[in-house]
């Protein structure tokens, strides 16, 4: 038995041939697949040959073409169902989906209504399936159509407040946007976020993250697409305190940036610090310099530096007066 990992990428099929999509029920994380459902060449022991290559039957009798359940990692599920001679249902026997050949596919056994679940990778594409009932015996073929679900989705390296969107777009099942307001869950670091979908099939995501590194997700169904967003500051301490002695003043420094990463002069940065409120503005460098009190007793305290929506936090300690 062999695995495919469901990653984070997410792919669609299509029946061209039907009209509705069989929704998968269960979500999992893991597709396996048995020795019975790995596609191999077919062999004398599955009872088909060459010679079904030449017998295709699109008006075939004992097999009637079904539906494609979606898949991660780009497997797929595809329902058939196939009759006995007696066009009855043709129950627990083994019978073969080939993927763009006869001869190159997968077995499975039908169920008590003659329905067989086949389980394969498939790549993004079109693709043909011939189905063969060795026992009517009959091969038919259809057609199917692999996709992604969500597209335009990307890794973000940004500026704090950069006013930037994460994106996806939703696709269905007739590989068309799905149009306007269909759910998308999207995930910031294990916090959802429920988005509707636009006219054009859009979901979008504000990237009004604080500074930091985040796992985003978008999930559709149970299509799944992840993406790494890294958000940069743009007020930044400079001033790096240690134990030394001081006067009973001492500087603090902060760098101002735009959205953009470019510096931001002249603007009035405020840092509150021992309960106090002080105010500086940044020069042709971005770079605004703060002259604080030293508090009186010894202790830890914190600097906070704020413009606009941007904070920057530092911690004084373990200082002396001289």
């Amino acid at each position: 038995m062999f695995s495919i990992l469901i990653s984070v990428s997410a792919s669609f099929a299509v029946d061209e041939n039907a009209t509705d999509l069989v929704m998968d029920t269960q979500k999992e994380d893991i597709v396996e697949f048995s020795n019975q459902n790995e596609i191999v060449e077919a062999s004398n022991e599955s009872a088909v040959s060459a010679d079904y290559s030449d017998n295709v039957n699109d008006n075939s009798s004992s097999i009637i073409p079904g539906n494609v359940v979606k898949r991660y990692n780009g497997a797929i599920e595809y329902y058939a169902t196939f009759l006995d001679n007696e066009s009855k249902p043709l129950k627990n026997t083994i019978v073969y989906c080939g993927v763009d050949s006869v001869l190159l596919g997968v077995n499975a056994t039908t169920d008590s209504n003659g329905v067989a679940l086949f389980l394969f990778p498939a790549k993004k594409g079109a693709h043909t399936l011939y189905l063969v009932n060795v026992v009517a015996p009959d091969v038919t073929s259809d057609k199917i159509n692999v996709f992604d679900v969500l597209t335009g989705n990307k890794d973000y390296n940004l500026y704090f407040n950069s006013g930037k969107y994460y994106t996806v777009k939703v696709y269905g099942n007739d590989g068309k946007p799905v149009g306007a307001n269909k759910k998308v869950t999207f995930t910031v670091n294990l916090k959802k976020h429920v988005v509707k979908t636009d006219k054009n099939g859009n979901a979008k995501l504000k990237i009004n993250f604080q500074p930091g590194s985040y796992l985003v997700t978008a999930q559709y169904g149970y299509y799944i697409v992840a993406n790494k967003i890294i958000v940069k500051p743009t007020l930044i301490p400079l001033t790096q305190f240690g134990a030394k002695k001081i006067s009973k003043t001492f500087k603090y420094k902060v760098k101002l940036l735009n959205n953009n990463g470019k510096v931001f002069k002249n603007k009035k940065v405020k840092v509150k610090f021992n309960k106090k409120n002080y105010f500086a503005k940044t020069n042709k460098k971005g770079i605004a310099t703060f002259t604080l009190k030293t508090p009186a007793k010894a202790g830890n305290y914190k600097l906070v530096a704020s413009f606009g929506k941007a904070k920057a936090t530092s911690l004084f300690q373990r200082y002396l007066i001289r």
